[in-house]
């Protein structure tokens, strides 16, 4: 069991929550998160709860492909509370699976701006330049999930999509065979590799 944090100790774990901001427990009833500073105050955590729940239920219509429900929530979510990165990022993978390639960009910025070491927000927003055509930025993003998180096979698959659009097929082929190394068993990068390869 890890340790608690030194304002944890001695402290009723009842008379402690989490930070909405960084997931952290802390002390129940303090205005300021010791952790990140985040501020708490009483009319804010209302806002926090609402957006956190609006959240969760565009996630459930996100399940069921209802993007035209899930979007308006997740717009009112970030409205509440403009720092919820997850909601943020979000509301772009909805965005651009509704095929709103364009509009998708500026929430998945958003996220990124939030928490700059989110591999994921990089790999979403590559993924709707990618069908919005712009494979240069496309790239540009893969290669920054990439180097954020190095193990990131789907990264290295949807980098080489993108290197295959702009007609870089040395690029591709590497990538392909980085993303083989952590999928052996897909058959479909296996024959793009080899069509690659044989100059097909």
């Amino acid at each position: 069991m890890s340790p608690r944090a030194p304002f944890l100790r001695g402290q009723n774990l009842s008379e402690t929550t989490r930070c909405f901001n960084c997931s952290k427990e802390i002390p129940a009833g303090v205005e300021r998160c010791p952790v990140c500073g985040f501020a708490l105050s009483g009319g804010r955590i209302e806002a926090i709860k609402e957006a956190t729940e609006l959240n969760s239920r565009a996630q459930l219509h996100d399940s069921r492909g209802e993007y035209g429900e899930s979007i308006p929530m997740y717009r009112r979510a970030v409205e509440l509370y403009p720092e919820f990165v997850v909601a943020w990022y979000n509301l772009g993978v909805a965005l651009g699976k509704a095929g709103h390639h364009q509009e998708a960009v500026e929430p998945l910025s958003r996220a990124i701006a939030l928490k700059p070491d989110f591999a994921a927000a990089y790999a979403a927003r590559g993924d709707v330049r990618l069908s919005a055509g712009d494979h240069h930025a496309a790239v540009e993003d893969y290669s920054m999930a990439i180097e954020l998180y190095p193990d990131y096979a789907q990264a290295y698959y949807k980098r080489a999509l993108a290197w295959m659009e702009m007609g870089k097929t040395e690029e591709a082929a590497q990538d392909l065979e980085d993303y083989l190394f952590y999928k052996p068993h897909d058959k479909r990068a296996r024959r793009r590799l080899e069509s690659l390869k044989g100059g097909g």
